[in-house]
């Protein structure tokens, strides 16, 4: 099977090779070397001096940890909420007892600086919440940087979910201001899945020092541990972290500029692509992700029905829509090890499924893709 979920993506065989080493003690040397060396590539590459943790948890988990340490009862917060996971990162928020104001945004869409901006001056706020990649609907919010600033500068705390954009989009920690970031092992790094990374600011550090904070995921233990002894506070993920840490190498050996540039060219072909080959894409072009490829359905065709075939006829597993897009898209990572090769078997096989149940559609389009992306040295 091939797999184009988006998260998920397929391992590397040097991943897969890194993961079955024998298992180390968790308080041992080996694994505090294992547990620096990933520390130190992520502070990397994601442009940061702050403190970075590795959790053995999913994404959401991730996401939890960041508001359970930077959220306290009775705190306003803002959240622009366009799709599923932007509304979960609300919703995690108000379990800890946030005042959460939901500033609602076309999913098609994604939140911009204006539209922060004038939420911002309409009333205080200490946190705001901001999804850098939906996953669900397709849509970036390509102008974060400027959103973060504007945040900043009214003294508000961000906190940002990146879980499906490191790797695949330009992301600055330290240069943009972000307090909290969550970022994902499985998605645009290509590791392996179960692993959550959180970065804290110094600012960030003076909110979560006076917040009643979890047991565990109680961020300053996990700063005492790692600081006193390179360790984490509770048993880690460890052939987990042997994956991820191979994965990041893999990224490094590339060029950490050179893996972004390579999802932002495959995509902008890719969607000009089936743009050509007449195929209707969810979200507007000023929003699209460069990560997850959304395609919109006619209302007499499911997702589970282009998905099916997908898997039978051509061993693609792709996914379907969330939420109250469900039934409605097919979403295609375009995720980590990216390939020429892959991405053309892939759509070929999607426009071949989706000539045969929706009309107009153009398969001859796709004989483009492998020559474009060629052509960029691919």
């Amino acid at each position: 099977m091939l797999l184009v979920t988006p998260g998920p993506t397929e391992l590397h065989k040097r991943v897969l090779e890194a993961m079955s080493k024998q298992v180390v003690s968790h308080r041992g040397p080996e694994l505090r070397e294992l547990y620096t060396s990933l520390v130190e590539k992520f502070r990397k590459l994601l442009k940061t001096d702050g403190s970075v943790f590795v959790l053995a948890c999913s994404a959401t988990g991730g996401i939890e940890c960041a508001v359970s340490n930077i959220i306290n009862k009775g705190d306003k917060v803002l959240s622009p909420v366009f799709g599923v996971f932007s509304e979960r990162f609300a919703e995690a928020a108000k379990f800890y007892g946030a005042e959460i104001t939901y500033l609602n945004i076309k999913p098609q869409t994604a939140p911009n600086p204006e539209i922060i901006k004038r939420a911002l001056d309409e009333r205080a706020y200490d946190v705001a919440l901001l999804v850098y990649n939906e996953t669900s609907t397709g849509t970036t919010s390509r102008e974060l940087h400027e959103i973060v600033r504007a945040c900043k500068e009214r003294n508000v705390l961000v906190a940002v979910d990146a879980v499906s954009a490191a790797g695949g989009l330009p992301l600055k920690i330290d240069t943009w201001g972000i307090d909290v970031c969550v970022i994902g092992s499985q998605k645009c790094y290509a590791g392996p899945p179960g692993l959550s990374i959180i970065t804290v600011s110094e600012e960030a550090w003076n909110k979560i020092r006076s917040s009643r904070r979890p047991f565990y995921f109680d961020l300053i233990k996990y700063k005492k541990s790692y600081e006193e002894n390179r360790e984490t506070p509770f048993t880690p993920a460890v052939n987990l972290m042997y994956g991820m840490d191979e994965a990041l190498n893999i990224v490094l050996e590339y060029g950490a500029d050179n893996w972004i540039k390579r999802h932002i060219d495959f995509a902008n072909n890719i969607y000009e692509v089936l743009e050509k080959a007449n195929v209707r894409l969810f979200a507007e072009k000023d929003y699209r992700s460069p990560t997850t490829i959304s395609i919109s359905l006619p209302n007499n065709v499911t997702d589970s029905e282009i998905l099916k075939e997908l898997r039978v006829k051509y061993g693609i597993v792709a996914a379907g829509g969330m939420g109250s897009m469900k039934g409605s898209l097919i979403r295609v990572a375009n995720m980590g090890n990216l390939s020429v090769e892959k991405t053309v078997k892939v759509y070929d096989a999607i426009l071949d499924v989706m000539s045969f149940k929706v009309d107009g559609i153009n398969r001859q389009a796709i004989g483009d893709l492998e020559e474009r992306l060629r052509k960029m040295g691919y």
